[in-house]
Protein backbone atom coordinates (compact mmCIF):
# COMPACT_ATOMS: atom_id res chain seq x y z
CA UNK A 1 0.00 0.00 0.00
CA UNK A 2 1.39 3.41 -0.96
CA UNK A 3 0.57 4.94 2.44
CA UNK A 4 2.88 2.51 4.16
CA UNK A 5 5.92 2.92 1.89
CA UNK A 6 9.22 3.42 3.71
CA UNK A 7 9.92 6.83 2.16
CA UNK A 8 6.89 8.51 3.72
CA UNK A 9 7.24 10.70 6.79
CA UNK A 10 4.93 9.90 9.73
CA UNK A 11 2.87 13.04 9.04
CA UNK A 12 2.44 12.17 5.33
CA UNK A 13 1.64 8.55 6.20
CA UNK A 14 -1.03 9.65 8.66
CA UNK A 15 -2.46 12.11 6.13
CA UNK A 16 -2.56 9.44 3.44
CA UNK A 17 -4.25 6.91 5.71
CA UNK A 18 -6.78 9.53 6.85
CA UNK A 19 -7.83 10.02 3.24
CA UNK A 20 -8.25 6.31 2.68
CA UNK A 21 -10.03 5.75 5.97
CA UNK A 22 -12.32 8.75 5.45
CA UNK A 23 -13.43 7.32 2.12
CA UNK A 24 -13.98 3.89 3.66
CA UNK A 25 -15.87 5.40 6.59
CA UNK A 26 -18.11 7.28 4.17
CA UNK A 27 -19.29 3.99 2.71
CA UNK A 28 -19.11 1.90 5.90
CA UNK A 29 -20.41 3.84 8.87
CA UNK A 30 -19.20 2.34 12.14
CA UNK A 31 -21.54 2.58 15.12
CA UNK A 32 -20.41 2.97 18.74
CA UNK A 33 -18.75 -0.21 19.93
CA UNK A 34 -19.04 -1.86 16.50
CA UNK A 35 -16.03 -3.75 15.22
CA UNK A 36 -13.98 -2.24 12.42
CA UNK A 37 -13.73 -4.23 9.23
CA UNK A 38 -10.54 -6.33 9.30
CA UNK A 39 -9.00 -4.34 6.42
CA UNK A 40 -9.59 -1.01 8.20
CA UNK A 41 -8.36 -2.38 11.53
CA UNK A 42 -5.18 -3.66 9.84
CA UNK A 43 -4.52 -0.23 8.32
CA UNK A 44 -5.15 1.46 11.65
CA UNK A 45 -2.73 -0.86 13.44
CA UNK A 46 0.04 0.53 11.21
CA UNK A 47 -0.30 3.87 13.04
CA UNK A 48 1.28 4.66 16.39
CA UNK A 49 -1.31 4.21 19.20
CA UNK A 50 -1.82 7.96 19.74
CA UNK A 51 -2.19 8.61 15.99
CA UNK A 52 -4.59 5.66 15.77
CA UNK A 53 -6.72 7.10 18.59
CA UNK A 54 -6.81 10.52 16.96
CA UNK A 55 -7.83 9.09 13.59
CA UNK A 56 -10.53 6.84 15.08
CA UNK A 57 -11.97 9.83 16.93
CA UNK A 58 -11.79 12.09 13.86
CA UNK A 59 -13.52 9.51 11.67
CA UNK A 60 -16.28 9.02 14.21
CA UNK A 61 -16.70 12.80 14.55
CA UNK A 62 -16.91 13.24 10.78
CA UNK A 63 -19.53 10.49 10.59
CA UNK A 64 -21.65 11.74 13.48
CA UNK A 65 -21.50 15.40 12.48
CA UNK A 66 -22.61 14.45 8.95
CA UNK A 67 -25.49 12.33 10.25
CA UNK A 68 -26.62 14.35 13.29
CA UNK A 69 -26.25 18.00 12.25
CA UNK A 70 -27.11 20.19 9.27
CA UNK A 71 -23.50 19.72 8.13
CA UNK A 72 -23.85 16.84 5.67
CA UNK A 73 -20.39 16.75 4.03
CA UNK A 74 -17.92 16.84 6.91
CA UNK A 75 -14.57 15.64 5.59
CA UNK A 76 -11.97 16.89 8.08
CA UNK A 77 -11.55 17.55 11.80
CA UNK A 78 -8.61 19.49 13.29
CA UNK A 79 -7.82 19.46 17.00
CA UNK A 80 -5.62 22.49 17.76
CA UNK A 81 -7.27 25.38 15.91
CA UNK A 82 -8.21 28.05 18.44
CA UNK A 83 -6.95 26.33 21.62
CA UNK A 84 -4.52 23.52 22.27
CA UNK A 85 -6.26 20.17 22.58
CA UNK A 86 -5.49 17.56 25.21
CA UNK A 87 -4.44 14.05 24.22
CA UNK A 88 -4.14 11.47 26.99
CA UNK A 89 -3.65 7.71 26.94
CA UNK A 90 -7.26 6.84 25.97
CA UNK A 91 -9.00 10.16 25.36
CA UNK A 92 -8.87 13.42 23.47
CA UNK A 93 -10.45 16.73 24.44
CA UNK A 94 -10.65 19.63 22.03
CA UNK A 95 -12.30 22.86 23.13
CA UNK A 96 -10.82 24.84 20.25
CA UNK A 97 -11.20 22.34 17.42
CA UNK A 98 -12.74 22.80 13.99
CA UNK A 99 -14.33 20.75 11.24
CA UNK A 100 -14.70 21.32 7.50
CA UNK A 101 -18.04 20.99 5.72
CA UNK A 102 -18.52 21.89 2.05
CA UNK A 103 -15.28 23.89 2.08
CA UNK A 104 -16.17 25.95 5.17
CA UNK A 105 -14.62 25.55 8.63
CA UNK A 106 -16.70 25.62 11.83
CA UNK A 107 -15.68 25.76 15.49
CA UNK A 108 -16.10 22.59 17.49
CA UNK A 109 -15.61 21.27 21.02
CA UNK A 110 -15.43 17.53 21.59
CA UNK A 111 -14.39 14.78 23.97
CA UNK A 112 -13.61 11.30 22.67
CA UNK A 113 -12.61 8.15 24.55
CA UNK A 114 -11.34 4.96 22.94
CA UNK A 115 -10.86 1.29 23.76
CA UNK A 116 -7.46 0.11 25.12
CA UNK A 117 -6.38 -0.98 21.59
CA UNK A 118 -7.31 2.52 20.28
CA UNK A 119 -9.44 0.99 17.51
CA UNK A 120 -12.94 1.77 18.81
CA UNK A 121 -14.63 4.90 20.10
CA UNK A 122 -16.27 4.14 23.43
CA UNK A 123 -17.65 7.61 24.12
CA UNK A 124 -18.01 10.75 22.01
CA UNK A 125 -19.53 14.09 22.94
CA UNK A 126 -19.39 17.17 20.74
CA UNK A 127 -20.80 20.67 20.40
CA UNK A 128 -20.78 22.78 17.26
CA UNK A 129 -19.79 26.15 18.72
CA UNK A 130 -21.08 28.44 15.97
CA UNK A 131 -23.52 28.29 13.07
CA UNK A 132 -21.32 30.73 11.18
CA UNK A 133 -18.20 29.49 9.42
CA UNK A 134 -14.78 30.69 10.48
CA UNK A 135 -14.01 33.64 8.15
CA UNK A 136 -11.62 32.82 5.31
CA UNK A 137 -9.55 35.83 6.40
CA UNK A 138 -8.61 33.86 9.58
CA UNK A 139 -7.63 30.59 7.86
CA UNK A 140 -3.92 31.36 7.43
CA UNK A 141 -3.53 32.41 11.06
CA UNK A 142 -5.38 29.25 12.22
CA UNK A 143 -3.55 27.02 9.70
CA UNK A 144 -6.78 25.95 7.98
CA UNK A 145 -6.99 25.14 4.30
CA UNK A 146 -9.66 24.96 1.56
Amino acid sequence: MACLSKGMTPRLRTSCLVGILSAIAFFHSVGPGAALEPRIAAQMRQLAPTDRMIQVCYLKLEDRLSRETRHRHVDRVVLDVKRKGHVRSHDIRGKGAAFRDDGNWYELAFACSVSPDHLHVTQLRYTVLSDRPIPVSEWDRLQLFP
